[in-house]
């Protein structure tokens, strides 16, 4: 058998009661002889009783790591990793509920003969957030044809163990929001790593999403770690669509953004439109894209 011990490292912040149902639905999971798995919870210093909640909740069923103040996604997500004597790692966020008890039956199926294998992602049945993440996913796959890249996602997948520690894990440069995840697919891929869909390992993605801070996180992005990963990877930065959408490279687009942002804001706090039902979800879907893209490249101005 070429792998035995599993080892699920959910992060979380601050966000005792999701990260409590998610590792309840990893630990009711099947898991077939002669695996096992433990769960390798990471608190990353929230510092608001997060972690001694869920140590007294799980004790002796999961290990909950406490760091002692905030470091980021990417460094918490190492941290678990070091902490586990594992051949499978299995991230999953602390938002993100596996559906069923085979969803570790699922990973296994597909990582078998390959080193990754990559989950999916669903919407909660929330209205038109569930559509968007729906049709969010059917565009990643549309990418995929320019860069395979494009489907990975930390908030669910599993990864071969050792393939993960020569490749040094996560970048911990990327302190900000986004882009380490597709930083370490590149990264695995470099190291000759093999990447596989599990289309039925499924978590549903428990966030109550607003608009105005799925702008604030792609401003953040732009902002932040968007310069790392471009500067790494213009292939994919490219092929991703976001030098489209960066004032570095394109400064009259950064006027647009400049002189938009105002009433953007405003619509963002204001969403209560996303939810009327006689305007068509095509266009409400453009709107948020748009209001995406003009976040992302105002935040690029913040360099």
């Amino acid at each position: 058998m070429k792998y035995k011990r599993i080892v699920a490292v959910v992060p979380v912040y601050r966000d005792a009661i999701r990260a409590k149902a998610t590792v309840d639905a990893l630990l009711r999971c099947i898991v077939p002889a002669p695996f096992l798995l433990r769960v390798q919870v990471v608190d990353d210093g929230s510092q608001d009783g997060t972690g001694e909640r869920l140590t007294f909740q799980f004790s002796g069923r999961a290990d909950v790591l406490q760091l002692t103040r905030n470091m980021g996604r990417s460094f918490a997500r190492n941290a678990g990793a070091a902490k586990a004597e594992a051949d499978l790692l299995l991230f999953v966020d602390a938002d993100c509920e596996p559906i069923d008890a085979n969803f570790i039956i699922h990973h296994l199926e597909a990582i078998q003969a390959s080193d990754v294998s990559m989950g999916t992602i669903l919407g909660q049945n929330d209205g038109f957030w569930h559509s968007y993440q729906e049709a969010s996913v059917a565009r990643r796959i549309r990418l995929a044809r320019r860069t395979p890249i494009a489907r990975f996602t930390t908030q669910n997948v599993m990864i071969d163990a050792r393939l993960f520690a020569r490749i040094g894990g996560f970048d911990e440069t990327f302190k900000g929001y986004g882009f380490e995840d597709r930083d370490l697919a590149i990264r695995l891929a470099k190291e000759g790593g093999r990447f596989a869909t599990a289309g039925e390992a499924c978590v549903i993605h428990r966030d109550n999403l607003a608009l105005d801070r799925v702008c604030a996180k792609m401003l953040e992005a732009g902002a932040t770690t968007s310069t790392i990963f471009a500067e790494r990877h213009p292939f994919e930065y490219r092929a991703l669509g976001y030098e489209a959408i960066d004032a570095r490279r394109h400064p009259w687009r950064g006027l647009v953004a400049r002189v938009a942002w105002p009433p953007l804001r405003l619509l963002a706090r204001h969403d209560a439109w996303l939810h009327w039902s006689g305007l068509p979800f095509a266009a409400r879907a453009s709107a948020v894209r748009l209001m995406s893209a003009l976040s992302y490249l105002y935040g690029t101005l913040q360099r």
